[in-house]
Protein backbone atom coordinates (compact mmCIF):
# COMPACT_ATOMS: atom_id res chain seq x y z
CA UNK A 1 0.00 0.00 0.00
CA UNK A 2 1.59 3.03 -1.19
CA UNK A 3 2.04 6.08 1.59
CA UNK A 4 -0.33 8.56 0.16
CA UNK A 5 -3.14 5.59 0.69
CA UNK A 6 -2.45 5.32 4.31
CA UNK A 7 -4.81 6.98 7.11
CA UNK A 8 -3.03 9.06 9.68
CA UNK A 9 -3.67 8.52 13.19
CA UNK A 10 -5.99 11.81 13.69
CA UNK A 11 -8.06 11.29 10.14
CA UNK A 12 -11.24 9.19 9.93
CA UNK A 13 -13.43 7.68 6.83
CA UNK A 14 -16.47 8.95 8.82
CA UNK A 15 -17.90 12.47 7.89
CA UNK A 16 -20.57 11.80 10.28
CA UNK A 17 -20.65 7.83 11.75
CA UNK A 18 -24.30 9.07 13.65
CA UNK A 19 -25.71 8.44 9.99
CA UNK A 20 -25.61 4.29 10.59
CA UNK A 21 -26.58 4.61 14.21
CA UNK A 22 -30.35 3.16 14.88
CA UNK A 23 -31.72 6.39 16.36
CA UNK A 24 -30.28 8.50 12.82
CA UNK A 25 -33.55 9.95 11.31
CA UNK A 26 -32.48 10.77 7.66
CA UNK A 27 -33.91 13.85 6.67
CA UNK A 28 -34.49 12.19 2.74
CA UNK A 29 -36.80 9.44 3.56
CA UNK A 30 -37.16 7.51 0.65
CA UNK A 31 -39.63 5.05 -0.97
CA UNK A 32 -41.80 4.79 1.69
CA UNK A 33 -44.06 7.99 0.70
CA UNK A 34 -47.26 6.04 0.59
CA UNK A 35 -47.10 4.79 3.83
CA UNK A 36 -45.93 7.84 5.36
CA UNK A 37 -49.28 9.29 3.90
CA UNK A 38 -51.51 6.91 5.40
CA UNK A 39 -49.67 7.63 8.51
CA UNK A 40 -50.35 11.18 8.33
CA UNK A 41 -53.57 10.70 7.48
CA UNK A 42 -54.48 9.26 10.35
CA UNK A 43 -53.30 11.94 12.41
CA UNK A 44 -54.96 14.75 10.85
CA UNK A 45 -57.64 14.62 12.81
CA UNK A 46 -55.56 15.02 15.94
CA UNK A 47 -54.24 18.53 14.77
CA UNK A 48 -58.12 19.55 13.87
CA UNK A 49 -59.12 18.82 17.73
CA UNK A 50 -60.44 15.22 18.02
CA UNK A 51 -59.02 12.14 18.14
CA UNK A 52 -56.42 10.62 15.93
CA UNK A 53 -57.24 7.34 13.78
CA UNK A 54 -55.61 4.37 15.23
CA UNK A 55 -53.07 2.64 12.25
CA UNK A 56 -51.15 -0.58 12.40
CA UNK A 57 -47.60 -0.70 11.00
CA UNK A 58 -47.37 -4.56 9.93
CA UNK A 59 -44.00 -5.88 7.46
CA UNK A 60 -40.74 -7.53 7.49
CA UNK A 61 -37.80 -6.35 10.37
CA UNK A 62 -36.18 -3.60 8.54
CA UNK A 63 -38.73 -2.25 6.37
CA UNK A 64 -38.58 1.57 7.91
CA UNK A 65 -41.49 1.27 10.14
CA UNK A 66 -39.99 2.64 13.31
CA UNK A 67 -37.78 5.24 11.02
CA UNK A 68 -41.30 6.54 9.67
CA UNK A 69 -43.23 6.97 13.02
CA UNK A 70 -40.18 8.70 14.54
CA UNK A 71 -39.56 10.67 10.79
CA UNK A 72 -43.69 11.71 11.35
CA UNK A 73 -43.10 11.98 15.36
CA UNK A 74 -40.49 14.59 14.30
CA UNK A 75 -42.03 16.57 11.95
CA UNK A 76 -45.31 16.38 14.41
CA UNK A 77 -43.50 18.25 17.00
CA UNK A 78 -42.29 21.15 14.30
CA UNK A 79 -45.63 21.58 13.22
CA UNK A 80 -48.02 22.02 15.90
CA UNK A 81 -48.46 22.01 19.66
CA UNK A 82 -51.94 20.65 19.49
CA UNK A 83 -50.54 16.76 19.22
CA UNK A 84 -48.40 15.37 21.59
CA UNK A 85 -46.26 12.47 19.91
CA UNK A 86 -44.77 9.70 22.55
CA UNK A 87 -42.82 6.59 21.47
CA UNK A 88 -42.84 3.39 23.40
CA UNK A 89 -40.75 0.62 22.87
CA UNK A 90 -42.21 -2.23 24.42
CA UNK A 91 -39.25 -4.46 24.59
CA UNK A 92 -38.15 -1.75 26.93
CA UNK A 93 -40.80 -1.02 28.60
CA UNK A 94 -43.75 -4.16 28.28
CA UNK A 95 -45.91 -3.35 31.39
CA UNK A 96 -49.00 -1.26 31.61
CA UNK A 97 -47.36 0.70 34.39
CA UNK A 98 -43.73 1.00 32.52
CA UNK A 99 -46.14 2.21 29.70
CA UNK A 100 -47.68 4.74 30.97
CA UNK A 101 -44.95 5.70 33.18
CA UNK A 102 -43.35 6.12 29.75
CA UNK A 103 -46.34 8.22 28.45
CA UNK A 104 -46.49 9.96 32.12
CA UNK A 105 -43.08 10.88 32.07
CA UNK A 106 -42.92 12.59 28.06
CA UNK A 107 -46.27 14.38 29.00
CA UNK A 108 -45.39 15.94 32.82
CA UNK A 109 -41.70 16.39 31.84
CA UNK A 110 -41.12 13.97 34.94
CA UNK A 111 -41.59 10.70 36.15
CA UNK A 112 -44.45 9.58 38.03
CA UNK A 113 -43.64 10.09 41.98
CA UNK A 114 -41.63 7.33 43.40
CA UNK A 115 -44.30 6.77 46.33
CA UNK A 116 -45.89 3.58 45.47
CA UNK A 117 -48.63 5.64 43.44
CA UNK A 118 -50.84 3.10 41.81
CA UNK A 119 -51.70 2.82 37.93
CA UNK A 120 -54.84 4.70 38.53
CA UNK A 121 -53.38 7.28 40.19
CA UNK A 122 -50.87 7.89 37.30
CA UNK A 123 -53.39 7.49 34.50
CA UNK A 124 -55.43 9.97 36.42
CA UNK A 125 -52.92 12.82 36.83
CA UNK A 126 -51.90 12.28 32.56
CA UNK A 127 -55.37 12.57 31.54
CA UNK A 128 -55.85 14.93 33.60
CA UNK A 129 -52.91 17.49 32.64
CA UNK A 130 -53.86 16.41 29.02
CA UNK A 131 -57.10 17.82 29.28
CA UNK A 132 -56.38 20.82 30.67
CA UNK A 133 -53.78 21.70 28.44
CA UNK A 134 -56.47 20.84 25.78
CA UNK A 135 -54.30 18.86 23.79
CA UNK A 136 -54.66 15.24 22.47
CA UNK A 137 -51.96 12.87 22.28
CA UNK A 138 -50.49 9.59 19.71
CA UNK A 139 -48.59 6.66 21.19
CA UNK A 140 -46.85 4.35 19.19
CA UNK A 141 -46.32 1.02 20.38
CA UNK A 142 -43.20 -0.33 19.10
CA UNK A 143 -42.72 -3.77 18.73
CA UNK A 144 -46.50 -4.51 19.78
CA UNK A 145 -45.99 -8.11 19.62
CA UNK A 146 -44.04 -8.15 23.08
CA UNK A 147 -47.75 -7.23 24.73
CA UNK A 148 -49.60 -10.16 22.93
CA UNK A 149 -46.44 -12.73 24.71
CA UNK A 150 -46.62 -11.07 28.15
CA UNK A 151 -50.58 -10.76 28.02
CA UNK A 152 -50.56 -7.15 28.46
CA UNK A 153 -51.88 -5.96 25.12
CA UNK A 154 -55.92 -5.85 25.77
CA UNK A 155 -55.41 -4.02 29.03
CA UNK A 156 -53.13 -1.62 27.66
CA UNK A 157 -54.97 -0.87 24.61
CA UNK A 158 -58.32 -0.52 26.50
CA UNK A 159 -56.66 1.47 29.56
CA UNK A 160 -55.77 3.98 26.59
CA UNK A 161 -58.55 4.03 24.05
CA UNK A 162 -61.31 4.12 27.01
CA UNK A 163 -60.25 6.90 29.19
CA UNK A 164 -62.87 8.99 28.05
CA UNK A 165 -65.56 6.57 29.93
CA UNK A 166 -63.25 6.98 33.09
CA UNK A 167 -61.30 10.32 32.66
CA UNK A 168 -63.64 12.18 30.43
CA UNK A 169 -60.80 12.22 27.67
CA UNK A 170 -60.85 11.19 24.23
CA UNK A 171 -58.33 12.15 22.32
CA UNK A 172 -55.96 9.54 22.13
CA UNK A 173 -54.29 7.53 19.42
CA UNK A 174 -52.66 4.56 18.91
CA UNK A 175 -49.67 3.72 16.30
CA UNK A 176 -48.83 -0.37 16.66
CA UNK A 177 -45.86 -1.51 14.90
CA UNK A 178 -45.16 -5.31 14.80
CA UNK A 179 -43.60 -7.96 12.16
CA UNK A 180 -46.93 -10.09 11.67
CA UNK A 181 -50.79 -8.59 11.64
CA UNK A 182 -52.28 -11.80 12.54
CA UNK A 183 -51.43 -11.39 16.42
CA UNK A 184 -54.57 -9.31 15.91
CA UNK A 185 -56.88 -12.03 15.74
CA UNK A 186 -55.96 -12.86 19.16
CA UNK A 187 -57.41 -9.27 20.97
CA UNK A 188 -60.38 -9.78 22.70
CA UNK A 189 -63.59 -7.98 21.70
CA UNK A 190 -63.14 -4.92 23.62
CA UNK A 191 -59.62 -4.12 22.90
CA UNK A 192 -60.38 -4.89 18.86
CA UNK A 193 -63.87 -2.62 19.14
CA UNK A 194 -61.63 0.30 20.35
CA UNK A 195 -58.20 -0.27 18.24
CA UNK A 196 -59.71 -1.48 14.77
CA UNK A 197 -56.93 0.30 12.94
CA UNK A 198 -56.16 1.08 10.24
CA UNK A 199 -53.31 -1.54 8.24
CA UNK A 200 -50.65 -0.16 6.69
CA UNK A 201 -48.17 -2.75 5.12
CA UNK A 202 -44.22 -2.63 4.80
CA UNK A 203 -43.32 -5.06 2.24
CA UNK A 204 -39.51 -5.65 2.05
CA UNK A 205 -37.19 -3.23 -0.32
CA UNK A 206 -36.33 -3.90 -3.87
CA UNK A 207 -32.50 -4.15 -4.64
CA UNK A 208 -33.00 -1.10 -6.29
CA UNK A 209 -34.57 0.97 -3.10
CA UNK A 210 -31.92 -0.74 -1.32
CA UNK A 211 -28.85 0.93 -3.28
CA UNK A 212 -30.69 4.36 -3.55
CA UNK A 213 -30.82 4.65 0.77
CA UNK A 214 -27.47 2.71 1.31
CA UNK A 215 -25.99 5.31 -1.11
CA UNK A 216 -27.79 8.01 0.46
CA UNK A 217 -26.44 7.15 3.94
CA UNK A 218 -22.74 6.86 2.26
CA UNK A 219 -22.76 10.13 0.99
CA UNK A 220 -23.97 11.48 4.23
CA UNK A 221 -21.88 9.21 6.14
CA UNK A 222 -18.39 9.33 4.42
CA UNK A 223 -16.18 11.11 2.66
CA UNK A 224 -15.93 11.24 -0.85
CA UNK A 225 -14.02 7.81 -2.44
CA UNK A 226 -14.44 5.86 0.96
CA UNK A 227 -16.96 3.62 -0.97
CA UNK A 228 -16.70 2.88 -4.72
CA UNK A 229 -19.94 1.58 -6.64
CA UNK A 230 -18.58 -2.06 -7.37
CA UNK A 231 -18.53 -2.42 -3.18
CA UNK A 232 -21.51 -0.86 -2.96
CA UNK A 233 -23.65 -3.08 -5.46
CA UNK A 234 -21.97 -6.18 -3.18
CA UNK A 235 -23.15 -4.61 0.03
CA UNK A 236 -26.73 -4.37 -1.38
CA UNK A 237 -26.94 -8.21 -2.42
CA UNK A 238 -26.08 -8.95 0.74
CA UNK A 239 -28.53 -6.65 2.19
CA UNK A 240 -31.40 -7.77 0.19
CA UNK A 241 -30.29 -11.39 0.70
CA UNK A 242 -30.33 -11.36 4.27
CA UNK A 243 -34.26 -9.11 3.85
CA UNK A 244 -33.09 -6.71 6.13
CA UNK A 245 -32.16 -3.14 5.62
CA UNK A 246 -30.17 -2.65 8.88
CA UNK A 247 -28.20 -5.46 8.08
CA UNK A 248 -26.96 -2.82 5.03
CA UNK A 249 -26.42 -0.09 7.28
CA UNK A 250 -24.62 -1.80 9.77
CA UNK A 251 -22.38 -3.27 7.26
CA UNK A 252 -21.42 0.52 6.01
CA UNK A 253 -20.44 1.07 9.47
CA UNK A 254 -18.30 -2.10 10.35
CA UNK A 255 -16.58 -1.87 6.76
CA UNK A 256 -15.64 1.45 7.73
CA UNK A 257 -13.64 0.76 11.03
CA UNK A 258 -12.03 -2.03 9.31
CA UNK A 259 -10.91 -0.12 6.87
CA UNK A 260 -9.93 2.41 9.30
CA UNK A 261 -8.37 -0.15 11.23
CA UNK A 262 -5.89 -1.27 8.53
CA UNK A 263 -5.41 2.80 7.94
CA UNK A 264 -6.97 2.38 4.70
CA UNK A 265 -8.28 5.76 3.01
CA UNK A 266 -10.95 3.74 1.21
CA UNK A 267 -13.28 0.54 2.17
CA UNK A 268 -11.88 -2.42 0.12
CA UNK A 269 -13.95 -5.59 -0.93
CA UNK A 270 -11.78 -7.52 2.01
CA UNK A 271 -12.97 -5.59 4.67
CA UNK A 272 -16.41 -6.11 3.55
CA UNK A 273 -16.25 -9.62 3.57
CA UNK A 274 -14.63 -10.01 7.03
CA UNK A 275 -17.70 -7.02 8.30
CA UNK A 276 -20.13 -9.60 6.78
CA UNK A 277 -18.85 -12.30 8.31
CA UNK A 278 -18.40 -11.07 12.19
CA UNK A 279 -22.12 -9.11 11.31
CA UNK A 280 -24.02 -12.43 10.78
CA UNK A 281 -21.72 -14.27 14.18
CA UNK A 282 -22.98 -11.48 15.83
CA UNK A 283 -26.50 -11.58 15.17
CA UNK A 284 -26.59 -15.38 16.15
CA UNK A 285 -25.01 -14.87 19.24
CA UNK A 286 -27.05 -11.83 20.07
CA UNK A 287 -30.67 -14.11 19.04
CA UNK A 288 -29.45 -16.81 21.45
CA UNK A 289 -28.37 -14.76 24.20
CA UNK A 290 -31.56 -13.49 24.22
CA UNK A 291 -33.53 -16.96 24.47
CA UNK A 292 -34.49 -18.77 27.84
CA UNK A 293 -33.68 -21.78 28.45
CA UNK A 294 -36.93 -23.39 27.32
CA UNK A 295 -36.66 -21.55 24.24
CA UNK A 296 -33.03 -22.86 23.51
CA UNK A 297 -34.41 -26.43 24.28
CA UNK A 298 -36.71 -26.23 21.69
CA UNK A 299 -34.29 -24.53 19.16
CA UNK A 300 -31.57 -27.31 19.98
CA UNK A 301 -34.01 -29.95 19.38
CA UNK A 302 -35.25 -28.28 15.91
CA UNK A 303 -31.28 -27.74 15.05
CA UNK A 304 -30.31 -31.80 14.40
CA UNK A 305 -33.45 -32.62 13.07
CA UNK A 306 -35.03 -29.84 10.88
CA UNK A 307 -38.06 -30.21 8.37
CA UNK A 308 -40.16 -32.24 11.16
CA UNK A 309 -43.49 -32.07 11.89
CA UNK A 310 -44.58 -29.99 15.22
CA UNK A 311 -46.08 -33.36 17.00
CA UNK A 312 -42.46 -35.02 16.35
CA UNK A 313 -40.65 -31.57 18.14
CA UNK A 314 -43.14 -31.44 20.71
CA UNK A 315 -43.06 -35.00 21.60
CA UNK A 316 -38.94 -34.58 22.32
CA UNK A 317 -39.44 -31.24 23.89
CA UNK A 318 -42.06 -32.70 26.61
CA UNK A 319 -39.62 -35.40 26.78
CA UNK A 320 -36.39 -33.27 27.63
CA UNK A 321 -38.49 -30.37 29.86
CA UNK A 322 -41.65 -32.08 30.95
CA UNK A 323 -43.71 -28.78 29.31
CA UNK A 324 -47.22 -28.95 27.88
CA UNK A 325 -48.86 -27.76 24.88
CA UNK A 326 -49.53 -24.84 25.61
CA UNK A 327 -45.89 -23.54 26.41
CA UNK A 328 -45.02 -25.80 23.60
CA UNK A 329 -47.32 -23.70 21.16
CA UNK A 330 -46.22 -19.93 23.04
CA UNK A 331 -42.05 -21.21 22.61
CA UNK A 332 -42.52 -21.67 19.03
CA UNK A 333 -44.74 -18.55 18.33
CA UNK A 334 -41.40 -16.34 20.33
CA UNK A 335 -38.83 -18.32 18.18
CA UNK A 336 -40.75 -17.68 14.93
CA UNK A 337 -41.32 -13.81 15.69
CA UNK A 338 -37.57 -13.69 16.35
CA UNK A 339 -37.02 -15.06 12.92
CA UNK A 340 -34.96 -18.07 14.35
CA UNK A 341 -38.00 -20.24 12.96
CA UNK A 342 -40.37 -21.06 10.40
CA UNK A 343 -43.19 -23.03 10.94
CA UNK A 344 -45.56 -23.84 7.84
CA UNK A 345 -49.15 -25.32 7.78
CA UNK A 346 -49.03 -28.80 5.56
CA UNK A 347 -51.72 -31.18 5.13
CA UNK A 348 -51.23 -34.17 7.02
CA UNK A 349 -52.37 -37.75 8.02
CA UNK A 350 -54.39 -36.25 10.95
CA UNK A 351 -55.30 -32.96 9.38
CA UNK A 352 -53.38 -29.75 9.03
CA UNK A 353 -50.05 -29.26 10.97
CA UNK A 354 -47.05 -27.42 11.04
CA UNK A 355 -43.46 -28.40 9.32
CA UNK A 356 -40.76 -26.36 11.43
CA UNK A 357 -37.36 -25.30 10.11
CA UNK A 358 -35.11 -23.14 10.94
CA UNK A 359 -35.23 -20.05 9.13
Amino acid sequence: MKTKDLLMDEESLFKDENVFTPNYIPEDFVHRDSQLEEIGLSLKPGLRGVNPVNALLHGPPGTGKTTAVRFIFDKLKEASGKLIPVYVNCEDFSTPYSIFARIYEAVLGVSPPSTGKPLEDVKERLFRQLKKEDKGIVIALDELDRLFLEKNVDRVLVDLLKSHATYGYDRVGVIGIMIKDDLMAELDEKARSVFNPGRVLFPQYEPGEIRDILANRARHGFYDGVLDDELLDDIVDKTHCKGDLRVGIDLLRRSALLAERDASRKIEQGHVDKAFGSLSEFHRDEASSKLSEEERSLLDIITECPGRMSGYFFMRFREKTGAGVKKYNEIVKRLEKQGLIKAEYKKGVRGRSREIRLS
